[in-house]
């Protein structure tokens, strides 16, 4: 199955760290006439030496992780940096596990950080999958355990647990007692422990399980059970965030340009406790025609304009606010200046599109 590509040293050597050690040291290779690579698929290998050639690179589903592995074996530095970006892209419900081993198998870190991210943001979709049936037990432990996990309600966590041990309930079982620990019983209605939990299979011949299910139903009678609404860590809230605006009377002209900004100008209304609540103010106040969109439970604000009615300027500033340190922290700005523009999300990535780029520009 072995291929003889020809090729230039001094090419591979600029494009590949591990040819440039190769070819300049005290090697026999660096005077050897051909020389052998064993650990590679001569289709990758032929790609790779097409890369250094031509700076031309063809990504697909069926090739990027072997690319992966043979550059990151070979130190084509750049093929491994454009194809690890195009593995993160690629990950959905039905893949997230699977991108996961293979960030932490072949030494991916930013890989096994977003897919581990997808899996807890997603979890009610990726276990439904089939990769979520061959998960290792520790990991669907670590994945149940985790402060960052989201769910929708507290039942579907349940399912997924009973799902994963009936899939091979013989060798599964014995993990039930560990897994259901990790259950919040108070966040499942009453109904649903009786009339169904109670009388699945697996949940009857777990004497653990169903003990503390009869226990806390005995408390819930008693009125000694914690309460329902009390809040956890892994219930997901979807929240509608408000940022900015000017504080005008009735009686104020909409043309005045001497309306002040709100004083507090951001906040966030909570349709679980019916409130609304303060963020940290937006540092950008004195600006409109910012776009805002929420990514990975974090916001970002995007351009805008400043000045004055007059004597106005768009701006390419990106502000994110970081949900887990409650804070709003400036990031990359965008390529170009915009204002009164779109901005959306797709495959974990943030598109700006439209908008007018008035006067000077930052």
């Amino acid at each position: 199955g072995g291929r003889e590509i020809p090729c230039h040293r001094s090419v591979l050597a600029l494009c590949s760290l591990y040819f440039n050690a190769m070819f300049t040291g005290d090697f026999v290779e660096s005077i050897s006439a051909r020389v052998e690579i064993k650990e590679v698929e001569p289709v990758i290998m032929e790609t790779l030496i097409d890369f250094a050639y031509t700076g031309k690179l063809t990504i697909n589903q069926k090739n990027v992780e072997a690319l992966i592995q043979s550059s990151k074996l070979l130190q084509f530095t750049t093929v491994q940096k454009v194809c690890t970006r195009y593995l993160q892209q690629q990950i959905d419900h039905t893949n997230c596990l699977g991108i996961y081993e293979f960030g932490e198998v072949y030494g991916c870190p930013e890989v096994k950080v977003k897919a581990r991210s997808f899996l807890l943001e997603n979890f009610e979709a990726v276990s439904q999958s089939e990769e979520f049936l061959q998960l290792e037990s520790d990991r669907l432990l670590g994945c149940l355990g985790s402060e960052l996990l989201q769910v929708q309600e507290e039942q579907s966590l349940v399912e997924a647990i009973l799902r994963w041990v009936k899939y091979n309930e013989a060798e599964r079982s014995r993990f039930l007692p560990e897994l259901f620990q990790l259950v919040h019983l108070p966040l499942l209605t009453v109904e649903y422990m009786r009339d169904h939990l109670l009388h699945e299979k697996v949940i009857q011949e777990c004497e653990l399980c169903r003990s503390t299910i009869e226990n806390y139903q005995e408390k819930t009678k008693a009125g000694t059970a914690v309460q329902r609404h009390l809040p956890c860590l892994k219930k997901l809230q979807e929240v509608l965030v408000v940022i900015g605006g000017r504080a005008m009377e009735e009686s104020d002209d909409e043309e005045d340009e001497e309306t002040p900004m709100l004083s507090r100008n951001a906040g966030f209304y909570n349709n679980m406790i019916r409130r609304w609540l303060l963020l940290p103010d937006f540092p950008d106040y004195n600006k409109w025609g910012f776009s805002v969109v929420a990514l990975n439970n974090d916001v970002y604000v995007t351009g805008g304009s400043r000045g004055s009615t007059h004597d106005t300027w768009s701006t390419t500033q990106v502000w994110k606010f970081d949900s887990k340190e409650g804070v709003w922290v400036p990031i990359a700005p965008m390529l170009k200046p915009r204002t009164n523009h779109a901005t959306a999300v797709l495959n974990g990535e943030i598109y700006a599109v439209g908008g007018i780029r008035a006067g000077i520009t930052e």
